[in-house]
């Protein structure tokens, strides 16, 4: 595919990224008006985020093989429709229990279509470019949350929560059928003459007999753990030590999730010219030094939210390049690799919520939890350079 095809083929996926990644945390300025609204306690509100997240990280390896088997194309496409149906339902439900159940299905959907985003990427674009397609993938779907959450409260406060969801159910339906129109067909890339399961056992049996995958998907694993250990209890850091306000929050948030954009685009480009594992390296330094920084910094305010910028901007730099370099290991099995590394994210963002709250109801400091997240981004080092090997074969075709 030639660069001037590539572009627009980028710009679509980038924007099926958005709407997937806006979806799985838009629900948090709505979980009071949702929680009135079905009259269950706020607290479960949570669920409302655990559904999507869950049902992502358990399916993710079941669609993969699939889409080896079936092509990428198809699996987004299907992918999206259901995705817009499911928050669309959202919105039509008044039963919190109902709500959950879509809530799983959209979770669900977005397994089906973002390991297969990447997998196509691995597909179609050179290897000395991939990088940067990585960081124009994962910068939008981190600015999706970062715009998400106010578009999402925005559209509550002049209307009610159901907009959101209509919104995003319409407008995912509409890119759905762009998709279908405008989206090169795509081959099978492993084609198994099986059943889904067997297939899908097949896969991940050829995926892992390269152990270079296993330790990607580790480095993964220790990766999410990195950022989410701090992250999922954020809100708390800046309310028990400054004060901060629901609003203040959301701005620093908004400001670090900015730096992790930018982060993601330019560490995308510059795996390009230096090398991912480089950019991985660097990043991972970066991160370990300022999540602990960011936790000493209790009385100083204006220093911890530069620092947290820096330290989320840091985390944006190594994920493209993270992401590309799994991409490559086995292009074979590539949509079973990338599902299952959307797994071990998830499951990395599970096991760091409930080590941080271990943590903290056991009396213990933030700093406790930015020396977790710290081992864990340092831990990531030396599996990149001494245990995933690169697939030099295909690297050398790409150029």
């Amino acid at each position: 595919m030639s660069d001037n095809g590539m572009k627009p083929m980028l710009i679509l996926l980038a924007i099926v990224a958005f709407f997937i990644g806006m979806d799985s945390l838009v629900v948090s300025p709505l979980i009071p008006d949702i929680a009135k609204a079905t009259a269950v306690p706020m607290e479960r509100g949570g669920w409302l985020i655990t559904s999507y997240a869950l049902f992502y990280g358990l399916t993710a390896p079941f669609f993969g093989p699939i889409s080896d088997k079936f092509g990428r194309k198809q699996m987004i496409v299907t992918g999206m429709i259901i995705f817009s149906i499911g928050t669309f339902c959202t919105g039509l439900s008044q039963d919190f229990n109902t709500i959950l159940g879509f809530r799983a299905l959209t979770g669900l959907s977005g397994a089906m279509v973002m390991p297969s985003i990447f997998a196509l990427i691995g597909d179609k674009v050179p290897y000395n470019m991939r990088g940067t397609a990585m960081g124009m993938i994962m910068g939008a779907m981190v600015g999706s949350t970062v715009l998400g959450v106010p578009i999402g409260a925005f559209l509550t406060s002049v209307g009610n929560w159901q907009w959101t969801f209509y919104g995003i159910g319409v407008l995912a339906m509409l890119v759905a059928f762009i998709i279908m129109g405008v989206l090169p067909k795509t081959p099978p890339t492993n084609e198994i003459p099986v059943s889904a399961p067997v297939a899908m056992v097949s896969g991940i049996k050829t995926a892992f007999t390269n152990t270079s995958v296993f330790f990607a998907l580790l480095s993964t694993f220790l990766w999410t753990v990195s950022l989410q250990g701090i992250f999922s209890y954020i809100g708390v850091y800046y309310k028990e030590n400054f004060d901060f306000s629901v609003e203040k929050i959301g701005m620093v948030i908004f400001l670090a999730g900015a730096g992790s954009i930018i982060g993601n685009v330019i560490g995308g480009k510059l795996a390009d010219q230096i090398g991912k594992k480089a950019v991985v390296s660097i990043a991972t330094i970066i991160a370990a030094i300022g999540v602990v920084s960011f936790t000493l910094l209790t009385e100083h305010v204006i220093f911890a939210m530069i620092v947290h910028v820096l330290w989320s901007t840091s985390i944006g730099f190594g994920q493209s390049s993270l992401t590309a370099l799994i991409s490559e290991l086995s292009p074979k099995v590539r949509g079973t690799v990338m599902a299952l590394n959307s797994s071990a994210m998830y499951m990395g963002m599970m096991f760091a919520s409930a080590g941080a709250s271990w943590l903290l109801v056991g009396g213990q400091t933030f700093l406790a939890i930015g020396i977790m997240c710290a081992i864990a981004s340092f831990l990531v080092l030396p599996i990149i350079h001494f245990l995933i090997i690169e697939n030099s074969i295909m690297r050398k075709r790409s150029y």
